[in-house]
């Protein structure tokens, strides 16, 4: 097992995984390219759970610079998504903590991530892994 950073070579996995995340996309598009500008960015992750050149699911870390509480940045969470035949393995927790753990690191002030309001399974785990829905609303507005 091993989480790093994805790579070029990933870039067909993640369209499968992407594709179990939203299923009728018509706007998905995953760019080698793109994969290789999260990677080269300090402030941006694409996480993927490897095993033996297998990825079993991902996520996108973004850390974000704020005026509100010194230097502490904060971090968004998207595009989390384990792979249909490998829930419940703990793939989504290690990934969570792998991101808690480097946030901690650099002294983030806080942790946010959006779900989609019908995913009520992934609330129940976001719950557990200590994320709190109830605290704040989330808004988007898609361009």
């Amino acid at each position: 097992m091993l989480i790093r950073e994805a790579e070029r070579k990933d870039r067909d996995q993640l369209y499968e995984l992407y594709r179990m995340l939203v299923p009728n996309s018509r706007k998905m598009n995953v760019e080698e390219e793109q994969i290789e500008k999260v990677k080269t960015d300090p402030m941006n992750f694409l996480l993927v759970y490897d095993e033996e050149g297998k990825i079993f699911g991902t996520l996108t870390l973004n850390i974000c610079l704020q005026a509100l509480h010194g230097s502490r940045p904060y971090a968004i969470v998207e595009n989390i998504i384990v792979h249909e035949n490998h829930r419940s393995k703990n793939i989504g927790q290690k990934l969570l903590q792998y991101v808690e753990e480097y946030c901690k690191s650099i002294n983030c002030h806080r942790i946010m991530l959006l779900s989609k309001s019908t995913r009520i399974s992934a609330h129940q785990f976001f719950e557990r892994e200590g994320y709190d829905g109830s605290i704040s609303k989330g808004f988007k507005k898609y361009l």
